[in-house]
C-alpha cells in the first residue's frame, strides 16, 4: 500500500471575545514516510504461496501485486549462519549473522516497487524468528520479522523506512 492515511481530530472550546478557541489535534499516520513505498506494518498476513524462481531454497512471495508490486522474499545458504553445518529445519531468532546480507544462511528480505527495471527499493531484517518445517522449497512461518531500508548490496540506510510482518504462514513451489 502507498497511501498515508491520516486522521485528524479537533475540538474547539469556546471563551470569550478576549480568550480564542481552544483546539486539540492529534494526527495518526498508518504508512511510513510516502518515499518508504511499503505500509509500516503488515500485521499478520495469514497463509501465503510463492515461488522458487531464483532457486529450490528460495521463496518469493508477492505481497503486493499492483504495479509496481511488492514481494517479501526468503533465501536459505548453506554453509552460512545459523546452517553453517548445512540447511535444517527448526525456528530461527533472526540475529548474528542472519543480519548481515552476506553472512546470512536464514535471509529475510522484502524488495519494494518492482516494474520493468527490477526493485527500487531493499529491505533487509532487523529480528524476528522463522520457523522452517521444509528447506527445498522453504516452508514454514515467521514471527514478529522487522526490516529496514538498505541499498542494494545490504548496507542499512538512514532514511527511516522501516516494516514489520507479525505473522506469515509460508510455501514455496
Amino acid at each position: 500500500m502507498r497511501v498515508a492515511l491520516v486522521f485528524v481530530v479537533a475540538a474547539c472550546g469556546g471563551g470569550g471575545s478576549d480568550n480564542p478557541p481552544a483546539v486539540d489535534a492529534k494526527i495518526f499516520l498508518d504508512a511510513p514516510p510516502p518515499n518508504c513505498l511499503v505500509m509500516a506494518n503488515y500485521g499478520d498476513l495469514g497463509t501465503k504461496m510463492g515461488t522458487t524462481s531464483l532457486g529450490p531454497t528460495t521463496a518469493t512471495i508477492v505481497l503486493d501485486a499492483n504495479p509496481p508490486r511488492d514481494s517479501f522474499f526468503l533465501k536459505l545458504v548453506a554453509g552460512k549462519g545459523v546452517f553453517a553445518g548445512g540447511l535444517a529445519n527448526g525456528t530461527y531468532t533472526l540475529a548474528g549473522a542472519e543480519l548481515m546480507q552476506g553472512n546470512c544462511g536464514v535471509c529475510v528480505n522484502m524488495l519494494a516497487d518492482i516494474g520493468n527495471q527490477g526493485p527500487t527499493k531493499f529491505y533487509f531484517a532487523t529480528g524476528g524468528t522463522v520457523t522452517l518445517t521444509a528447506t527445498s522449497p522453504p516452508a514454514g512461518s515467521l514471527a514478529n520479522v522487522t526490516l529496514h531500508e538498505t541499498d542494494s548490496g545490504g548496507t542499512a540506510l538512514n532514511t527511516g523506512c522501516t516494516t514489520q510482518i507479525t505473522a506469515m504462514q509460508f510455501s514455496a513451489q
